[in-house]
């Protein structure tokens, strides 16, 4: 059953007393992403993020009781940062050279080059003709860690701090608990603060870049 009411009241004031703002402040952050549906869940994951490192702040939870609080945190600033990269990448900046090469590989391509009647042989394996041409590869194919490089050379995200936000978001993959047993990693309190801690002039920096460049 709950807590009572005036004590659910005062984890709720503790909460919410020093977060900048309510959850329409957070939402605000996010300003540059043109999709209303997606800002409004950004905010909400950016503020339920502070909202829960409060809660753990009030409650005062340590050791393996910390751990959900923190791995929450972690889930939460990952995803920000890898909607917002990909939401840019293919949005703003989808005709971009850098977007345009990104999400484009090599591949074989097989072709009748000599008729049906032709038939060649490696060893016991048969040979088919191909070419090796450019090839449109999918965007959640893409491995984030190239995404953060590819905002990099474009300008929108600092470099100093893009391998802490991929940092971030191998943690986040951490959710699986076998990949966490084999890697043998855990998520910590610091780990959490430093998701939240680049996240500002990650913010501010985007939106610095992109009200420069449609001025």
């Amino acid at each position: 059953m709950p807590l009572e009411e005036s004590t659910r009241n005062l984890i709720h004031e503790y909460c919410v007393r020093d977060l900048p703002g309510n959850i329409q402040w957070h939402i605000d952050k996010f300003l540059f992403i043109e999709d209303i549906e997606l800002r409004n869940r950004l905010g909400r994951a950016f503020y339920s993020a502070r909202y829960t490192y409060k809660l753990m702040e009030a409650t005062f939870v340590q050791g393996d009781e910390q751990h959900p609080f923190v791995k929450f945190q972690i889930m939460q600033y990952a995803s920000i940062y890898e909607a917002v990269i990909t939401n840019l990448l293919w949005g703003v900046f989808k005709d971009h050279a850098e977007v345009l090469q990104l999400q484009t590989h090599k591949a074989y391509k097989p072709v009748n080059a000599f008729g049906s009647l032709t038939k060649m042989q490696y060893g016991d394996e048969d040979l088919f003709t191909c070419v090796y041409r450019d090839a449109k590869t999918p965007k959640n194919s893409i491995p984030f860690k190239d995404k953060v490089d590819c905002a990099v050379r474009i300008g929108f995200l600092e470099e100093s701090y893009s391998e802490d936000i991929k940092r971030t978001y191998e943690l986040r993959n951490l959710a699986h608990i076998e990949t966490e047993a084999n890697k043998q990693l855990d998520v910590e309190i610091e780990q959490s603060k430093h998701a939240y801690w680049r996240l500002a002039p990650f913010l501010d920096g985007v939106s610095e870049y992109l009200g420069n460049n449609n001025a």
